[in-house]
C-alpha cells in the first residue's frame, strides 16, 4: 500500500519494483521511530516450531522491521517477541536480504507473568495511591512497555497538577 499522493516508482510497477530503501519508505503508512531492540521471531502453526533471534531496526503501531542478521525463508505469519514482554502476531509484507518487514495483525499479546503484574500494580495504584504504582512501575521499567509509560507518566503529571490546584486553594 502507498501513502496517498505519493507516486509510483516512474516506469516500475509496485510489484516488479526493486526493495531499495527509498522504495520501503514510500512503502510505509505509518511513520516508524527507529530503535534497536532484540527479539525472536517465532515461526509454526503455534509460533512453536522455529525460533528466529533478530534485532527491532524500527517499529510503529502497525509494524515494524527487523534484521534477522541472514537470510531466513519465512512462512506468511509469525510472532514477533520482543524483549521485555510485548509480543505480536504479524504478517511478513516484504523481505530484502535479511531484513524483513512486518504487519502487526494483532494488538500486543501480554504474557501471564506481565499481566499479573500489571494487576498487582493496579491494586497497589488503588490502595497506596498513584506515586507508590508509579514507584512500583518505575522499579519494573514500565514492563517493557512504552504505551503504558506514557500512561502513567501523564497520569503522574496530571496527579501534580491537581496537588498544585489544591494546594492553591
Amino acid at each position: 500500500m502507498f501513502v496517498k499522493d505519493r507516486p509510483m516508482l516512474q516506469g516500475i510497477s509496485n510489484a516488479a519494483a526493486a526493495p531499495t530503501k527509498s522504495y520501503l519508505l514510500e512503502r510505509r503508512i505509518l511513520a516508524r521511530k527507529p530503535v534497536i531492540k532484540s527479539a525472536k521471531l517465532a515461526v509454526g502453526s503455534l509460533f512453536n516450531e522455529g525460533l528466529y533471534n533478530c534485532l527491532v531496526l524500527d517499529e510503529s503501531k502497525g509494524g515494524a522491521m527487523v534484521d534477522l542478521g541472514t537470510v531466513v525463508p519465512l512462512p506468511e505469519e509469525v510472532m514477533l517477541h520482543m524483549t521485555g514482554g510485548s509480543s505480536y502476531r504479524a504478517r511478513v509484507r516484504w523481505a530484502a536480504g535479511s531484513k524483513v518487514g512486518l504487519e502487526f495483525t494483532s494488538h500486543q499479546i501480554v504474557p501471564p507473568a506481565t499481566l499479573h503484574a500489571m494487576q498487582h500494580l493496579g491494586r497497589m495504584l488503588h490502595s497506596q495511591g498513584l506515586p507508590a504504582a508509579m514507584a512500583a512501575l518505575r522499579a519494573e521499567g514500565f514492563l517493557g512497555n512504552n504505551e503504558l509509560r506514557k500512561a502513567a507518566e501523564a497520569a503522574e503529571a496530571a496527579f501534580h497538577l491537581l496537588e498544585t490546584a489544591l494546594n492553591l486553594g
